[in-house]
């Protein structure tokens, strides 16, 4: 198993060594409470997987940024100590870690605050980690709010990456609902929509939120 997870990583970021700027090695290993989940990589090796393909990706493209990616840890909660702990782990063994991609998928009205998420971030940022959303999609679900109130949401959550000297990017988790596989409903669950255009590709109320936001602080000179 070692060699499988060494092979594959090193496959991957060799052919793109020098082109990436950064990856996502490991991505989603914890469950809500905060254990690990029971993968097959996990169930071989324990929780040593982890060090093994963030090394193997060091030794493969040594410029580029090695990321952990998890959803649902943007606020302090069990899942987000979990990681905390991962990464601090990691961090105090020498084992090349560079950031924590937090997913960013939320439903509106949001019950995360931004304080709550800018202290739950700061956190990770004290153990010399960047950090970025990588997959930020505010869901209405099934009607769950209005589109106001979702732009409002995206723009709490963009004011906690753009205060923060450690928070790198924002990328979104599609373009249209129209290719969003989980937004469409195909894997049984509700239907939302989180996306910053409508399917003929009209942007929605919270695209023009957040263009507004970054125009202004980019205008004003008060990226901080």
């Amino acid at each position: 198993m070692i060699s499988i997870i060494q092979d594959y990583v090193s496959t991957v970021a060799a052919h793109y060594r020098g082109r990436v700027y950064a990856w996502n090695v490991v991505s989603e290993v914890l469950n809500d409470n905060g254990s690990w989940r029971n993968n097959i990589f996990y169930t071989y090796l324990g929780p040593d997987f982890v060090e093994i393909a963030l090394v193997a990706a060091r030794a493969a493209d040594p410029n580029a940024k090695l990321y952990i990616e998890e959803y649902g840890a943007e606020d302090t909660n069990a899942k987000s100590d979990a990681l905390f702990y991962l990464a601090q782990n990691l961090k105090n063994n020498g084992v090349p870690l560079d950031g924590i991609g937090f997913e960013g998928h939320i439903m509106t009205p949001i019950t995360q605050s931004t304080a709550g998420i800018m202290g739950n971030t700061r956190r990770f940022e004290s153990l010399d980690l960047d950090w970025a959303y990588t997959q930020i999609g505010v869901r209405i679900v099934n009607g769950s709010a209005s589109p106001g109130r979702q732009g409002e949401d995206y723009h709490a959550m963009l004011v906690s990456c753009m205060t923060s000297h450690r928070c790198v990017g924002v990328l979104s988790s599609g373009i249209t609902d129209l290719t969003n596989i989980e937004g469409m409903g195909i894997w049984g669950g509700p239907q939302w929509t989180e996306t910053l255009f409508d399917a003929s590709y009209t942007p929605v109320m919270a695209y023009n939120i957040i263009a507004n936001y970054i125009s202004k602080v980019t205008v004003d000179g008060n990226y901080i």
